[in-house]
């Protein structure tokens, strides 16, 4: 049995971490400072940053069926000893667009699919907190808009907060784009096209947004629907929210030294890294890619 803590490669499941004890860079302070900023955000980082384990590191913060787990899953972190009056407060409605599979001439058949079983899976997942025949005219319902509309005025009636945390919110836009060209992406994004159509629903039913992707093409060209995010992008207090720095890999390193498990140079492979970073230079405040 291994009596160290073992890499999460691949694994972007902040609960699945906590509870089997993977190795983990704490970078829960920035859970206030998100909060202090804005209500409805968008930020976008490149790939291999850590942004889903981030966003489902928020999930379970928030998440107010977590919220007897707080201290379980948060306990060491800096965040359990600096709660926010928001902590396990929502309802949270997590969607990753990169989950829409099938071929691209299916893609709205696909979306509406998803967003169905999304909305669906929500409900179920905090009926309890409505009347007992929540579920059973829910099933009255069949398209993914009219399920949304029903969800959101449920939530309304009964005042209970809600937090949208969409991961990859460009990643089939960036496909049709780059393999059925402007035209067809135009279509999905603009006057009333489906994409169009879904964002501008989230606007007035959520208390809170955030929003993560790799690039800024599709949000720009949402606006005149969702025109309410506030982008931290270049927000430097943000800018080692994601990834690496060479303190935190250093520390990585050391770690996996005095459990006898690394035999390799520190500054050699601090050396052999670098060049593969994505912030480039030697600033030890900036982050690598994860």
């Amino acid at each position: 049995m291994a009596t160290y803590r073992a890499l999460p490669y691949g694994i972007s499941d902040f609960g699945r971490i906590r509870r089997e004890n993977y190795y983990l860079v704490d970078n829960s302070s920035f859970i206030p400072k998100l909060e202090e900023t804005a209500s409805f955000l968008f930020l976008i980082r490149p790939r291999r940053f850590g942004k889903s384990l981030f966003l489902s590191m928020l999930r379970h913060y928030y998440d107010i069926n977590e919220k007897d787990n707080f201290q379980e899953l948060f306990k060491g972190l800096w965040i359990a000893e600096h709660p926010t009056w928001n902590q396990g407060r929502f309802q949270v409605m997590h969607i990753d667009f990169s989950q829409i599979g099938g071929t691209i001439d299916a893609l709205e058949e696909n979306f509406d699919g998803y967003m169905r079983m999304k909305f669906t899976n929500f409900a179920r997942k905090y009926a309890t907190f409505y009347p007992k025949d929540y579920l059973d005219e829910l099933n009255k319902y069949s398209s993914a808009s009219d399920i949304m509309n029903y969800v959101y005025d449920a939530a309304k009636n009964q005042k209970c907060p809600l937090y949208l945390i969409v991961d990859e919110y460009d990643n089939f836009t960036d496909t049709v784009l780059n393999e059925k060209g402007e035209n067809i992406y135009h279509a999905m994004t603009h006057a009333s096209g489906f994409y169009r159509d879904v964002f501008k629903k989230f606007k007035g039913n959520y208390d809170r947004i955030l929003m993560m992707g790799v690039s800024p093409v599709t949000l720009d060209d949402l606006t005149s629907g969702y025109n309410i995010a506030t982008g931290i992008t270049m927000d430097a207090r943000f800018n080692q929210m994601l990834g690496f720095s060479e303190t935190e890999v250093r520390e990585m390193i050391r770690y996996y030294q005095s459990a006898g498990v690394l035999q390799a140079d520190e500054e050699q492979l601090i050396t052999e890294m670098k060049p593969w970073s994505k912030s480039g230079g030697t600033d030890k405040g900036k982050k690598c890619n994860s």
